[in-house]
């Protein structure tokens, strides 16, 4: 009984020092593994009469340090390589126009690993870059016109038009990625499951 007395102090330091340290092994393991840079594949994430556009996410994720709350957190960094084709419709062109456009898109945020298979994003809206190279701005046909500016004229409002648009549909794409469900890594292809859907994105070497 004594011994047993003796032990119990020593037990409730061991417990009470594994609810401290809090996080698993499998969740230390999920936070080496993670960190580097990884890209996706194709999204088209908006698609209407006014604008369709297509993303290629790449993730930057730092290395996590443990909060003082137990978690392991780092910070996240999102560009996108965004293509999106339009229509002018004005009575200066026979027929609308089609234009094609790239975009370049930046967005900061935190990552925070919740379990062994899971972690929780949280995003920067404000931080949000959008920016459209007028140069990458083109005609996809060529439409009889009658006596009007030629398309170079009109690429400062067609860029801030593209720009506000893919602004407004990334704001709400990025505010509702919070979660990355049931992750596997295996190699360099990091797998998730977000919305009952399944993604892939693959390690880009240095």
């Amino acid at each position: 009984m004594k011994s047993f007395l003796r032990l119990a102090p020593v037990l409730g330091i061991m417990i009470a020092g594994s609810v401290i340290t809090g996080c698993t092994s499998g969740e230390e393991r999920l936070a080496k593994e993670v960190p580097g840079v990884w890209q996706g594949t194709p999204e088209t994430f908006t698609d209407n009469a006014a604008l369709t556009a297509s993303i290629i996410d790449v993730y930057e994720f730092s290395p996590a340090s443990m909060t003082a709350n137990e978690t392991l957190t780092g910070s996240v960094t999102v560009t996108g390589m965004v293509n999106t084709t339009t229509q002018i419709v004005d009575s200066a062109f026979i027929e609308p126009l089609s234009l094609s456009a790239a975009a370049h898109t930046t967005i900061s945020g935190t990552w925070t690993v919740v379990d062994d298979d899971e972690i929780a994003l949280s995003f920067d809206l404000s931080s949000l870059s959008v920016q459209v190279d007028p140069k990458a701005v083109a005609a996809n046909n060529t439409p009889i016109t009658i006596g009007t500016p030629a398309v170079d004229s009109l690429r400062p409002e067609l860029c801030a038009n593209i720009e506000h648009s893919v602004k407004q549909s990334l704001t709400a794409r990025y505010a509702a990625m919070r979660h990355m469900d049931d992750v596997k890594i295996k190699g360099p292809l990091l797998k998730y499951e977000s919305g009952h859907e399944d993604f892939v994105l693959t390690k880009q070497m240095d």
